[in-house]
């Protein structure tokens, strides 16, 4: 399955794109500003303000995207000159769940980074999902869990993809 994504902005700090993901939209920005992390987090805990407590958040270091239900930012650490205050007390808020997959090294990547991030409570999903008949995921590819768990048929992650330069300022369609 080939998301089809749409430009939406593109402001001098940072880029905005809908993806389509099995006819849903998910709203996703790219930057490497601290202003507009900040706006984006704010925005995002009003939106989700009857979850604060039990919010769970998709994390993935290896390309930096923060997702919250369908808003998604790839915050570009490597190119960042700073990192708003307001992330880091995120990250460490005890009542919030941060997940992904084969995500063992992602703690010490955050850790050693030049921003020194800190995050609480990172759960890797592989070790909670199973399919219908009981058999664990914990080692199954993403693409399997992803069908087994939420039904979506051709969801890869494709090597060339997750290999790029992520702190790269202009992204492509390839």
């Amino acid at each position: 399955m080939t998301p089809e994504i749409t430009i939406t902005g593109c402001p001098y700090n940072h880029s905005s794109y809908v993806v389509d993901f099995f006819g849903t939209p998910i709203d996703v920005n790219v930057t490497s500003s601290a202003s507009v992390v900040r706006k984006w987090l704010r925005t995002t805990l009003f939106l989700r303000r009857c979850y604060i407590g039990r919010l769970v958040v998709g994390v993935a270091v290896q390309w930096s995207p923060w997702n919250v239900g369908t808003r998604c930012l790839i915050f570009q650490l490597s190119v960042a000159t700073t990192v708003p205050s307001i992330l880091r007390r995120f990250l460490l808020y005890p009542d919030n769940t941060f997940v992904g997959v084969w995500n063992s090294l992602d703690r010490k990547k955050l850790w050693m980074s030049e921003h020194e991030l800190r995050i609480d409570r990172l759960l890797d999903l592989r070790r909670y999902v199973s399919t219908d008949y009981g058999e664990s995921l914990a080692r199954a590819s993403l693409e399997r869990i992803v069908e087994e768990c939420l039904g979506y048929e051709g969801v890869r992650l494709e090597k060339h993809i997750s290999m790029n330069d992520w702190g790269d300022e202009d992204f492509s369609y390839e």
